[in-house]
């Protein structure tokens, strides 16, 4: 290699180390499972369901961690709190309905959650605050984030909000910072014999004793930051949903942020007070994100907030999966399909703007006719069979085909390969194969794919699901409902979607679940067996231009 030549492949290395050092100080998805956000795509107690959790510190210091969960249309808020884990400590919860006929304690001052809430249930003696270990290990979702402030009647139980919302939706931990070693908030949290040291010392420190006297603050009042220091990372989580009367189990992996905090000073401490909306998914100081495309090249963007860093690493232009319906299997496949970041788009009071922000096209309760939703359109682009048949194809037979003079007549038209469009309307929602679908998860952010039909004629196959550029047929009559003015699309079933930073798409994440049925076991065929699996979507990315 000549001098010159060696000079540039130097160069071309160090530009490389350069791009690599760069993307470190980037949001981004860690394939290998560690971050310092994790977000779980998916929750529910509907249809006979629990849903079991666990959050894994990986690090040898104690951590404070946000715990959120998210009701499935907008997001809204229904619990949070703050988690205190140890090193290499695990912490894990439940979810349920409470049911019919719940007896509760009779314990002065202590409300009995009403049937049908959604409850926490956890066994785990690790720091939480509240300390619900230490309080019966129960906690009820709450509707105070679903409740119009105006018009609450707190004798009138009519006027709080519609919890049957927060029944299903997903959730997210965000690591808060590092707890900094051989202080007495590590002392606290920290395990001896399976125990924490004093749960109750963390309660207090964010406590205020007397209302009317400042100074009978707790430390982490006075001072959030005490003790503490910035984010490191390490945290692992999966969740389950199980149907212990169907004998299911659907689970999956949280997908784990990393590069979401770094270099926090004292007034940007994540740490914050329990009950706080804060800190959240905008709330890291880095903007930009860094993903890999599909052809193994890398590429980035920086933004003014930090949620559209999140929400750039989670973007595809469409997502995939394999779905099957087949009777003989007493099949069924749902997609969870959720949005994770949408509402700091289409919701004003986590937006902070009155319009609709990019990529997302339509402002919560925006629709007159289909209030309490921002429906986006999505395109079913092809459903594929397991033989790569298209259904309406039109497959040959094999007769062999002459050569003709031309002009040649027109073409037979044989039927056309549908790409459909449809809406989801939520935060969080179900796509479910098969006219009967939506027993699994029992969902009411429901959208049904029919593959029963003339164009969709396979029970098992692939589908692709196209969330770029689309066109709107309102009616299903093979017709877009377009208005067309100086050759642009306008109207809100029309607006094609502006890219964030440089990728064209949607920020999402999901996975699909196949529930499947055996009526032939036992010698006389007399045992039923049902079985259940989760796969991760696929997706592809692709650039647009910022």
């Amino acid at each position: 290699m000549n001098r010159k030549n060696l000079t540039a492949a130097v160069l071309a290395g160090l530009a490389g180390v350069a791009g690599i050092v760069g993307s470190a100080q980037a949001v981004n998805i860690n394939p290998d499972g560690l971050g310092q956000v994790l977000v779980y795509p998916y929750y529910t107690v509907n249809a006979g369901n629990q849903t079991v959790l666990s959050v894994v510190n990986t690090s040898r210091n104690a951590k404070a961690v946000k715990v959120r969960f998210l009701e499935g249309k907008n997001s809204r808020e229904v619990l949070d709190f703050n988690l205190y884990l140890s090193a290499f400590d695990v912490w894990v919860a439940a979810l349920y309905k409470q049911p019919d006929d719940v007896v509760c304690p009779d314990v002065e001052g202590v409300e009995c959650p009403a049937p049908g809430t959604t409850m926490l249930v956890t066994p785990d003696t690790s720091c939480t605050v509240p300390y619900f270990y230490g309080n019966g290990g129960t906690q009820a979702f709450v509707p105070w984030a679903l409740t119009d402030e105006a018009d609450y009647d707190p004798d009138d139980i009519t006027t709080l909000g519609d919890m049957s919302r927060a029944t299903e939706g997903h959730f997210e931990m965000i690591e808060m910072g590092t707890v900094v070693e051989e202080s007495d908030s590590e002392t606290y949290i920290t395990h001896v014999a399976g125990v924490p040291g004093d749960c109750d010392e963390l309660v207090l420190a964010w406590t205020q004793l007397n209302d009317l006297d400042p100074e009978t603050r707790g430390y982490w009042l006075q001072n959030p930051s005490a003790d503490m220091t910035d984010p490191s990372g390490g945290l692992f989580g999966g969740a389950a949903i199980v149907n212990v009367d169907q004998g299911t189990m659907y689970s999956y992996d949280a997908k784990a942020i990393n590069g979401f905090a770094a270099n926090l000073d004292a007034n940007d401490l994540l740490h914050t007070e329990p009950g706080f909306t804060t800190p959240n998914l905008n709330s890291g100081d880095i903007a930009t994100g860094f993903v890999f495309l599909d052809n193994g090249a890398s590429t980035s963007s920086t933004f003014n907030r930090g949620v559209d860093a999140v929400s750039y690493v989670f973007m595809h232009d469409s997502i995939m999966n394999e779905y099957t319906t087949n009777d003989d299997l007493g099949a069924e496949t749902e997609w969870v399909v959720t949005f994770p970041t949408k509402h700091f788009y289409v919701y004003p009071e986590t937006s902070q703007s009155d319009d609709v922000v990019a990529p997302f096209t339509a402002l919560w309760d925006d629709d007159e006719d289909n209030p309490n939703t921002a429906c986006e359109v999505i395109l079913l682009e092809t459903i594929w069979d397991r033989e790569e048949g298209i259904p309406g194809e039109e497959v040959p037979t094999g007769n062999p085909i002459p050569p003709i003079v031309s002009p040649a007549p027109p073409p037979v038209q044989g039927p056309v390969n549908p790409v459909v469009p449809f809406t989801l309307c939520y935060e969080t929602n179900i796509i479910a194969f098969g006219a009967d679908g939506g027993g699994i998860f029992g969902s009411s952010n429901l959208h049904t794919i029919d593959n029963g039909t003339e164009f969709f004629t396979s029970d098992h196959g692939w589908a692709r699901l196209e969330l770029h550029n689309y066109d709107w047929d309102e009616d299903g009559d093979g017709i877009v409902e377009c208005e067309i003015v100086e050759g642009d699309k306008v109207g809100p079933e029309c607006n094609d979607r502006e890219a964030l930073g440089n990728l064209e798409g949607l920020p999402v994440t999901g996975f699909a679940a196949m529930g499947f049925v055996n009526s032939f076991l036992g010698e006389g065929a007399d045992i039923l067996a049902n079985y259940g699996g989760t796969f991760q979507h696929k997706g592809t990315r692709l650039l647009g231009s910022d």
